[in-house]
This record gives structure tokens, C-alpha cells and sequence, in this order.
């Protein structure tokens, strides 16, 4: 059944192939009524139109309803045709995200370690949460093979056979697929556990994509593109000055396997716990 329910967004996955929606966007926020993070899907995000789309950080009200073919307790469809768009959290001077942390910010968000998630996985089925790195090891960039490549244009060319692409409403021309990235964003890390052994997680924050689109388009260099966007995790996303968390996700059919999906980073305050880079 579906309900009418208020939504901030914290977080875009980048787009997946769809044989109904040709791309859709695995879109993360968290329930106005009861502060628990929401997996919402399917959102065709690039061809809806400007009135529904919707940037992180915003309020959205919209028809939902508790997905059925998923069964992770987060996961909920939405209703296409039903977003509205309503107001923005900006962050304040000096990097203050305090407002946005009175809504993401809660104890049942937050583990301790991934170990935790983990656990609380395999007790309730939870699937998404908030966890601080203890020591950041690492921040690299790995190329996406020509196989690797080669395969999203054939699947892309699978799911679109039997559909008309959408025209752009302003060229009238066809809106052109998202192309596959030249390269996938990884971190490093340890947590504060004693049963920690380290994980490498890939970030699918859409964010991270489109920051390296923009750097490859003003520096016309691939690997400028990457080592900057590195640059860019390292130097101020990961930064010791920075209360740096991650929004992890799992993947349904490896349920206690989670990824980066989305990144907190206000500035730290006083007292706040240090963030150990390349320890």
C-alpha cells in the first residue's frame, strides 16, 4: 500500500542499467518521521524532469511503499510521477552540518565498525548504516578494463532493444546514455574493533563520478582526472580535519558485503575523535 511519507536525501548511487527505466539511481535518505535511512528505488534521476529532481541534502515528499522483490528492511519503491520537491539543508559557515546531523545523525544509524553492521546484519537483516573510520590506509583509483567496458555497452544495448530513447526536451535530440566510468574510487580503512582486519571498499557516491567527469573536462587528462579526484578524497573529504563517516550499503544477493554509498565530512569540533590518514 502506498504511503505519502517525507524524505531528505543524503546520498545517489551511480546509475545502473534497467530494462524498464534504461538508468536508474539507488537513492539513500532517511524518513522525516522516524530518522531511519531509506533505500529508495527505481529513480530514473537524468530523465525526470526539472520539477522532480532533487539534489542531496533536500527534502522530498513522495508516494512509497516497502519493496516486495527486495527484502532488506531499508528498501522501498517509489512511486514514479509522485516526488515533490521541497526545501534544501544548506551547510552553515565553516563547514557546519549540524542541522543535517539532527536527521542523519542517530544512534540506531550509527555503528561502531563495519564488524557491527555486520552483525546487526545477520541478526535483523539492517543494511545500511553510518560508520567512522578509525585509520584511512589508503585512497586509489583503479581503470575499468576495455571487458569491463565492453560488457555495460552490450548489456546497455540488451535493456534498451525494445525502447525509444528519450528525447532531450530543449535539442530534441536523443539523450545519450551514461557512459561507463574510466575508473572506480577506492578506500582504505581500519575501524575502531578489535576484530578488525582492514576492508577496501569501492565509493559508488555518484558525486565521486561527476566530480572526476568535471576534472577530465577541464584538464582533458584521464589520469590528471583520477589523481586529482584522489587528491580531492584525500585532502579534504578524508582530511584530518574533517568528521569523516561512511554511508555503507550491501549487496542484496551478498547480504554481509557492504560499500561505500554515500560520505558525511562536516568540519570537525572541539573533541571530536581524530581520523588517523595513512597510518
Amino acid at each position: 500500500m502506498w504511503e505519502r511519507r517525507r524524505i531528505l536525501i543524503w546520498g545517489k548511487t551511480r546509475p545502473e542499467l534497467s530494462k524498464t527505466y534504461r538508468e536508474i539511481v539507488c537513492t539513500g535518505g532517511v524518513f522525516e518521521d522516524t530518522k531511519r535511512l531509506v533505500r529508495l528505488y527505481p529513480i530514473p534521476l537524468r530523465y525526470m524532469d526539472d520539477q522532480q529532481y532533487f539534489k542531496k541534502y533536500q527534502w522530498i515528499e513522495a508516494d512509497v511503499m516497502k519493496a516486495t522483490s527486495d527484502a532488506r528492511p531499508e528498501s522501498y519503491r517509489i512511486r514514479d510521477g509522485s516526488i515533490d520537491v521541497l526545501g534544501l539543508i544548506k551547510t552553515k559557515k565553516g563547514g557546519n552540518w549540524d542541522e543535517r546531523a539532527a536527521w542523519v545523525m542517530q544512534p540506531h544509524n550509527i555503528f561502531s565498525s563495519v564488524e557491527a553492521l555486520q552483525n546487526r546484519q545477520q541478526d535483523d537483516g539492517t543494511s545500511l548504516g553510518l560508520v567512522r573510520p578509525k585509520i584511512i590506509n589508503a585512497v586509489k583509483s583503479v581503470r575499468y578494463s576495455k571487458t569491463e567496458k565492453d560488457s555495460f555497452w552490450q548489456r546497455y544495448k540488451d535493456a534498451t532493444a525494445q525502447m525509444d530513447l528519450p528525447l532531450d526536451p530543449d535539442t530534441g535530440r536523443e539523450i545519450k546514455p551514461l557512459a561507463p566510468p574510466d575508473f572506480r574510487f577506492k578506500i582504505s580503512y581500519s575501524c575502531d574493533d578489535v576484530h578488525c582486519n582492514g576492508h577496501e571498499m569501492s565509493i559508488l557516491d555518484w558525486d565521486i563520478d561527476a566530480l572526476y567527469f568535471n576534472m577530465f573536462q577541464s584538464t582533458g587528462s584521464r589520469e590528471v582526472a583520477a589523481r586529482k579526484t584522489v587528491e580531492k578524497l584525500e585532502d579534504d573529504v578524508c582530511s584530518d580535519t574533517k568528521d569523516t563517516h561512511f554511508f555503507l550499503g550491501n549487496i542484496s544477493n551478498h547480504p554481509t558485503t557492504f560499500t561505500i554509498v554515500g560520505l558525511w565530512w562536516p568540519s570537525k569540533k572541539e573533541g571530536d575523535e581524530q581520523i588517523t590518514l595513512f597510518g
